[in-house]
């Protein structure tokens, strides 16, 4: 027998079970008048047995009924069956029941019972007479103890384990940049320089050039034959040195930053995607040396061989760059990892740092300045690389009242949040449920996602806040999704929007695809959200091959529902991919850009799956931010349906 009990007990002791136990006993004692007056009258027949069979079975179902709710109101699930005891005992025979746990299920949610009940006659006899058992897959009406770690989470922000708070010194920005050595090009090393991707060779003229071509070579720079033909054949690795780069080993990096002029149009528009790597020396040495003039497969070799580059990359889409126009391509994992390198030192080799762009898709190609000072409007604009940087890491725990200036993710993957935009947020103790928050004022926290997200088509997030409505954006962002290669987070395929503020009014939305009606569900939870402890939950959730619904809840209760997207923004069925997750706001602009969209309040606790979890899961979880964060006095009864169809 399955059984699925959605009432909640209203107490976790065995008081809950009288009720049965009065029904049980007045059943039993029904049969055993029954069974005197047939032995009064010495009628020992099928009927008298059949009386104690059904005390033994009713004292098998008692057995059920009993262990759901030991089960329920246990520590964590810890139920291991009830052993044998009496419940019926006179001078001719004694019941007992028992409850043995067969199976439990991987999340502890179910487990498979066996409640056994029997009849010993007489009472004191060794074996029992009569026994009947039934089996039963009980569940658990509602959990104690899972928390978000239970299910995978990406990332894990919780302010009550203030050793997650941390605080840093002010950051520097450094800015280098790189400018070709004009006509002595020929003769001296060189910081840019273009080879071919089919056999690692440059063209003289190139070297002189004024421009750095991406990825198309120039048959003028070239040869005629050198660049003619397929794709393949015109291919171009981009390599780029950039000298005195003065940022210590293992600092924290905020954001990098490589700059990129336009120069004249290459003629060949269409998208191009770049990809760009840190490239290395030596497998022990991360300083690039300049480029030799007379070289090859000075930048293929190293492309070629992951002991020479970074396993960081990052990619870029570009579909115009236009003369004069600023490219900015976002380098700062690349970065990351190379002052990050055991045998980084600034002050060796030059304080050189090196980089090598490709293209991995797309047929267009682009003219980038070199900033040789004799070439017009390209004079001095050569690339450029930006960064800004904390000495060292997080140096100490922030206390009350100071500056969270990264937010340690829980998680497991090390996607922490660091303070990005506006102000910083700051630690106070003693609030809800008299626990420490993160209080957001014009704050945004970003996790750049040491794992990109690629093609996911479902997302779960909660946000446990204290939201101040009335000093937030209209739409200000709880929690976002982003590209660092694009430019806002309402593009769609590069952006993900689950959690924010629903325009001007008491309420959140989602955003699943591009900023447009159909793709946006709204819920209001009016003023009772506003200035006071909330959950919020939103949940993507697949539901046919190409169809996605969204679900937004508060405090447990379902708000609102919209079943059937399914974005035109890319060929069904509709996926994201993201590199970014932003809190409290969200990124405008190219990188490194700027905040924009803040929402204001106190932050308790924020957990991002790039999955839809199920719905015993998420109702496990508001179980666990109930209880912890004192959301709602009680806990909800479960509408989530039976896994399992009730059979005996």
């Amino acid at each position: 027998m399955r059984i699925f009990l959605p009432h909640k007990p209203t107490q976790k002791s065995q008081s809950g079970f009288i009720l049965p136990t009065i029904i049980v006993l007045t059943l039993v004692m029904s049969f055993v008048a029954y069974a005197a007056l047939l032995q009064a009258n010495n009628n020992l027949n099928l009927a008298y047995k059949q009386a104690y069979i059904q005390m033994a079975r009713v004292a098998s179902k008692a057995a059920i009924d009993y262990a759901q709710e030991q089960f329920d109101s246990s520590t964590c699930g810890e139920y291991e069956g009830t052993a044998e005891q009496d419940l019926v005992s006179n001078d001719r025979y004694r019941v007992t029941f028992k409850a043995d746990v067969l199976e439990t299920s991987e999340d502890g949610y179910e487990k498979t019972i066996q409640g056994t009940g029997s009849v010993y006659l007489p009472k004191t006899a060794t074996g029992a007479k009569y026994v009947f058992d039934i089996r039963s897959e009980i569940v658990r009406t509602y959990a104690l103890c899972k928390s978000p770690d239970n299910f995978g989470p990406t990332v894990w922000l919780d302010a009550s384990d203030t050793t997650t708070l941390k605080k840093t010194t002010a950051s520097t920005t450094t800015t280098i940049s790189t400018v070709g050595q004009g006509l002595l090009d020929l003769l001296l090393p060189n910081d840019t320089v273009e080879e071919k991707v089919s056999d690692g060779s440059q063209g003289i003229l190139s070297w002189l050039s004024n421009d750095i071509e991406m990825h198309t070579c120039d048959r003028a720079e070239y040869t005629f034959l050198a660049c003619n033909g397929s794709l393949s054949n015109r291919d171009l690795y981009v390599g780029l040195v950039f000298q005195n780069v003065s940022v210590p080993k293992d600092a924290t990096i905020t954001s990098a930053t490589i700059q990129m002029h336009g120069a004249t149009p290459s003629g060949t528009g269409g998208s191009v995607t770049h990809r760009t790597y840190g490239l290395y020396k030596s497998g022990s040495n991360p300083h690039m040396d300049l480029f030799a003039p007379f070289g090859s497969n000075q930048v293929k070799s190293r492309m070629i061989d992951s002991a020479l580059h970074t396993a960081a990359y990052q990619d870029k889409t570009t579909n115009n760059f236009p003369p004069g126009n600023v490219v900015n391509f976002d380098v700062t994992n690349v970065v990351q990892e190379m002052v990050s390198n055991p045998n980084w030192n600034p002050g060796a080799n030059g304080g050189r740092i090196g980089f090598g762009m490709q293209r991995v898709n797309g047929d267009g190609s682009r003219r980038a300045c070199k900033g040789n000072p004799w070439t017009g409007a390209c004079a001095n604009n050569g690339p450029s690389l930006v960064i800004t940087y904390a000495t060292g890491a997080p140096i100490s725990q922030a206390n009350n009242g100071e500056g969270v200036n990264e937010w340690y993710d829980k998680s497991g993957n090390n996607n922490h949040a660091r303070s990005t935009y506006g102000n910083v947020p700051t630690r106070v103790d003693g609030q809800i449920n008299n626990q420490t928050v993160v209080r957001f004022n014009n704050s945004v926290l970003l996790s750049t996602l040491t794992t990109a997200i690629q093609n996911k088509r479902e997302m779960t997030v909660f946000a446990i806040t204290k939201p101040s409505f009335d000093t937030s954006s209209a739409n200000g962002r709880i929690i976002t999704g982003m590209s660092s290669t694009g430019t806002t987070d309402t593009s769609g395929v590069d952006s993900i929007m689950p959690l924010l503020r629903n325009n001007s009014t008491y309420g959140f939305s989602s955003v699943y695809g591009d900023l447009i009606a159909g793709n946006r569900t709204d819920a209001v939870c009016g003023s009772s959200c506003n200035n006071t402890p909330y959950m919020s939950m939103s949940v993507f959730r697949t539901t046919g091959n190409t169809t996605t619904e969204a679900i937004i809840k508060g405090n447990g209760q379902t708000l609102a529902e919209k079943p059937g997207l399914s974005p035109s923004t890319s060929s069904p069925p509709y996926t994201y991919s993201i590199n970014q997750l932003y809190y409290g706001g969200r990124r405008q602009g190219a990188m490194p850009g700027s905040g924009a969209d803040y929402f204001n309040g106190d932050y308790a606790e924020l957990v991002v799956y790039d999955k839809a979890l199920t719905c015993r899961e998420i109702e496990a979880l508001e179980e666990y931010f109930r209880n912890k964060w004192n959301l709602y006095p009680q806990p909800l009864e479960t509408t989530c349906p039976a896994d399992t169809v009730p059979t005996l």
